[in-house]
C-alpha cells in the first residue's frame, strides 16, 4: 500500500471510527492464541510490569506515552499488519491530537500544493506561518469547504507534482484561479471561428478609442463565445498571457506585464491566434500559456503568433512605409489618424521589428510615445489577488461583458 493511500485510510477511520479498538483486537489475539500477558512478555523479551502498563495504557486511552515500538512488536508476534495496528493507533488518539495531526496534515497540503512566501509577498495571505488563517483566507477565496477540495473543485487539471518548485505552484494557482473563473462565468454565447476571423480585422480602429475601445472589443469577443478577462500580473508566474478551453469554449487572460497601451491590444491578438489556428490541440490539452517555456511537443508557434498579432494591427506594408518618417512625431500621429489605428500601435510595432530584424533596441527612447494601458484597463481589469471571495470578483466581470 502507498503511504497516500494508507494515510487517507487512517484520516477516513477518524471521521468515522472503528467499533474496534487496538487494545480489544490484541486482547482478541492473545486469547485466540492461548496466552497471557506473562507468556507474551516472556516471549517478547521485556517485563511483564512493563506489558501489562502498556496494555493498561490502551485500554484507558491514554495513547500519548504508550511505547508504539513494544506495540508494533506486539502486533507482528499476534500476526496483525503494522498498516491496521497504525490506523488504529491513531483512531485511538484523544481529540485534541487529532485536531492537531489534522491541522498538520493541512498544512503539509497546503506546503505542497501552494507557494506560501510568494503569495504572502503578491498580498494575496499575510502570514506564511498560520497555517489556519491561511487555509481560511483559501477557502474563503474560492468558496471550498474543504482545502483537500482545491485539487477537484478549483481548475480541476493535471499537474506534475515531480519536485514542484515555487514557481511550478505559483503558475498552477493562477492556471487553476482561470480556470475557475471561467467556469463560473460559463459564456452562453456560441462560439464560431468564421465569425472571429471576420472580426479580427475589424478590432484595430477601436485601438484610438483609448479609454473604452478595448472595452467594447471584448463585449464583441464575448458576445461571440470568445471570454477574456484581463487581471494583475502574479510574481514569479512570467506569464503574460494565456488561452483556454473551458467547457468547450475559448477563453483568454490577458495580464498587465507591460503596462503598455500598444502591447496590452498585440497581447489580445496574440492570443487569439492560438484561439483560431491552435483551437483543436488546446481542446486536449485545455490551456497553452504566453511567456512560459512551452515543450516542443506542442508544437505552438510563439512566432506565428507574434507577427499574426502586429499584421492584425498594423500591416507590414504600413511600418514600411511610415519607418522612415518614425522621428517626425507629427507625421506619425497624422499617418495614425489616417489609417484608423492608434499612433502607439506604430511606435510599439516599429520597435519590435527593429529589434528582431536588426537586434537594435529603440524601446528606451520610444517608449514614452507608447502611452500607458492604464486608462484602457478601467473598465475590464479584475484584480482578484486582493479580495475576499473569487466568486464577488466573477460577478462583476460578468457584469463588464454587458453592452450598456
Amino acid at each position: 500500500m502507498r503511504e497516500d493511500d494508507m494515510m487517507l485510510e487512517i484520516y477516513q477511520l477518524l471521521n468515522n471510527p472503528s467499533p474496534l479498538s487496538l487494545h480489544r483486537i490484541l486482547e482478541d489475539r492473545r486469547d485466540a492464541m492461548g496466552l497471557n500477558n506473562f507468556q507474551m512478555a516472556k516471549i517478547l523479551g521485556v517485563d511483564k510490569s512493563t506489558l501489562n502498563r502498556q496494555m493498561e495504557k490502551l485500554g484507558n486511552g491514554n495513547v500519548n506515552s504508550v511505547d508504539f515500538f513494544l506495540i508494533l512488536k506486539l502486533c507482528q508476534f499476534l500476526g496483525i499488519r503494522i498498516e491496521d495496528a497504525s490506523k488504529l493507533f491513531v483512531a485511538s488518539l484523544p481529540p485534541d491530537n487529532i485536531k492537531e495531526l489534522e491541522m498538520a496534515r493541512k498544512a503539509n497540503y497546503i506546503m505542497s500544493n501552494f507557494d506560501v512566501k510568494g503569495l504572502k509577498d503578491q498580498g494575496f495571505i499575510d502570514t506564511a506561518t498560520d497555517f489556519e488563517r491561511i487555509e481560511e483566507r483559501i477557502l474563503k477565496f474560492f468558496g471550498l469547504s474543504s482545502i483537500f477540495h482545491y485539487g477537484t473543485e478549483v481548475g480541476a487539471v493535471a499537474f506534475s507534482r515531480t519536485k514542484s518548485t515555487s514557481h511550478d505552484k505559483m503558475r498552477e494557482f493562477w492556471v487553476r484561479s482561470a480556470i475557475f473563473q471561467f467556469e463560473k462565468i460559463d459564456n452562453p454565447n456560441e462560439y464560431n471561428p468564421d465569425t472571429l476571423l471576420s472580426l479580427i480585422p475589424k478590432m484595430a480602429p477601436y485601438t484610438r478609442y483609448v479609454e473604452k475601445g478595448f472595452h467594447h472589443v471584448i463585449q464583441a469577443l464575448y458576445n461571440i463565445g470568445v471570454t477574456v478577462i484581463v487581471q494583475s500580473y502574479l510574481a514569479k508566474t512570467q506569464v503574460r498571457g494565456g488561452t483556454f478551453v473551458v467547457k468547450g469554449k475559448p477563453c483568454i487572460v490577458i495580464t498587465d506585464f507591460n503596462k503598455s497601451y500598444p502591447h496590452l491590444w498585440f497581447a489580445l491578438m496574440h492570443e487569439l491566434y492560438h484561439v483560431y489556428y491552435d483551437f483543436e490541440q488546446l481542446k486536449s490539452l485545455k490551456y497553452h500559456l504566453t511567456g512560459e517555456a512551452q515543450s516542443d511537443l506542442y508544437l505552438f508557434r510563439e512566432d506565428y503568433a507574434d507577427m499574426f498579432g502586429w499584421e492584425m494591427l498594423f500591416p507590414k506594408e504600413k511600418r514600411k512605409y511610415i519607418k522612415h518618417m518614425i522621428k517626425s512625431e507629427a507625421y506619425v500621429h497624422a499617418y495614425a489618424k489616417e489609417n484608423m489605428v492608434h499612433h502607439g500601435i506604430i511606435y510599439a510595432s516599429y520597435c519590435e521589428e527593429r529589434l528582431s530584424e536588426d537586434s537594435k533596441n529603440e524601446f528606451g527612447f520610444y517608449r514614452p510615445m507608447f502611452g500607458s494601458s492604464e486608462k484602457a484597463l478601467q473598465y475590464v481589469k479584475c484584480q482578484p489577488w486582493n479580495k475576499d471571495s473569487l466568486l464577488e470578483e466573477i460577478e462583476k466581470i460578468k457584469k463588464s461583458f454587458v453592452v450598456q
